[in-house]
């Protein structure tokens, strides 16, 4: 795997950093590709409960190399940046970021696909999508309003102002804000709660809540059963005792 974006199954948990940080962590076609390649192989692997993704140096994630625009766009049904959007929205594991810095574009679109965020006092998050005269990618322009409301959302999408990470909180782009040295710290242990549950329930969970966000609320319930008499039998035998 390219060697900027790195890897490793620690327990039960799949971490993955960007690792450029001479160039603020921003991504070229091969980190992309890599990114892709991690997540899809954290998606595959049962011995995966959830993912951590973090960047190394002062920022999380300055999105696009912009020098390498020339070179990726227009995007193929294949192509790299396409690929990568995609393994996150697919992505079945739960998945935490911990963003240190700035994380500005992609870096902060990324976040749209996580389930928990925890940011450092210094983080700050940027939307320049309409200063370079292009629209958001990643989902955007769809579930940053559903996260953070829609007059917030078109400010951030449209100003391309930076965010701080207080703001990011009171609107509830992140889940929670520590100071900068707690960070890791706060995100691993996160994932330690979430890895020690039962991986089935939790990925069928998340998956409710993502399909849940445009269903009325009768349809979500009729959902719900359907999982729970699947779920509960399991639960009541594993709860008696035997022997």
């Amino acid at each position: 795997m390219e060697a900027r974006i790195t890897s490793e199954r620690i327990g039960q948990i799949w971490s993955v950093s960007l690792t450029r940080p001479d160039k603020r962590n921003a991504l070229d076609g091969l980190m992309f590709d890599a990114l892709a390649n991690s997540l899809r192989l954290a998606q595959g692997d049962e011995r995966v409960h959830c993912v951590l993704l973090q960047g190394t140096g002062e920022s999380f994630c300055a999105g696009h190399d912009i020098a390498a625009f020339g070179t990726l766009w227009p995007q193929a049904e294949d192509g790299a940046i396409r690929r990568c959007i995609v393994a996150f929205a697919e992505q079945t594991k739960p998945l935490i970021a911990a963003v240190n810095g700035a994380a500005v574009g992609f870096g902060a679109t990324m976040l749209l696909h996580a389930d928990w965020v925890v940011a450092g006092e210094s983080a700050t998050f940027r939307f320049p999508f309409s200063d370079l005269g292009i629209v958001p990618e990643a989902g955007a322009t769809a579930l940053l309003a559903r996260r953070v409301g829609d007059l917030a959302a078109r400010d951030w999408l449209m100003s391309g102002r930076a965010v701080t990470a207080s703001e990011a909180l009171q609107h509830g782009f992140v889940s929670r804000v520590v100071p900068d040295a707690d960070l890791r710290a706060v995100a691993n242990e996160y994932a330690l709660r979430l890895a020690a549950k039962p991986p089935g329930a939790l990925q069928t969970t998340r998956r409710l809540i993502l399909e849940g966000a445009t269903l009325p609320a009768r349809e979500a319930i009729e959902r719900e059963f359907v999982h729970l008499n699947a779920f509960i039998p399991a639960c009541i035998w594993r709860s008696i005792p035997h022997g």
